[in-house]
């Protein structure tokens, strides 16, 4: 691949991306620095990139793992809920999931900081025992606050899924 074809490619989704990064991060140095994490990996994989299929999905699990790999390391507490758990597949097809996708993103990025980041964790697959290292809280407010978070997100996937 030519950097002018990997240009076309993948530098024009920078700013989709970057708005992963920074719901994901919640710092915006730290989200540019995952920016340029996932364009180096992009760029040395670029032989590898003709077979993929869905450039945005591959792009954003890829910067997934970036920032989950950054905030374990450097106990940054994210602010980025994947919710491929959390859409169930009712027939929708992949362009419709991915859209529904977003939209949850976005709404779990406006959620209060508390809830937004015990979510995150937890959807990202930290520990109970990591969610109380990283906040503080106990048990039972944890639990407490990931179900009212998963009631609020469910109420907004039913309210924008009608």
């Amino acid at each position: 691949m030519t950097a002018e074809q990997f240009k076309e490619r993948f530098v024009k989704l920078y700013p989709k991306l970057f708005a992963v990064a920074m719901a994901n991060i919640g710092n915006r140095e730290e989200a540019k620095d995952a920016m340029q994490s996932l364009y180096m990996k992009l760029w040395e994989k670029r032989g590898e990139l003709s077979v993929v299929d869905n450039d945005v999905g591959y792009c954003r699990t890829m910067l997934v793992n970036i920032c989950r790999d950054r905030w374990r390391s450097m106990a940054l507490e994210p602010e980025y809920v994947s919710t491929d758990k959390e859409i169930p597949d009712e027939g929708l097809s992949e362009l419709e999931h991915d859209d529904l996708k977003e939209k949850i993103e976005c709404f779990v990025a406006t959620l209060p900081d508390r809830q937004r980041r015990i979510m995150t964790m937890r959807m990202h697959g930290a520990t109970t025992d990591e969610i109380i290292e990283a906040t503080g809280l106990s048990v039972e407010n944890i639990r407490t606050i990931l179900s009212r978070t998963r009631q609020v997100v469910k109420d907004y996937y039913n309210k924008i899924n009608k």
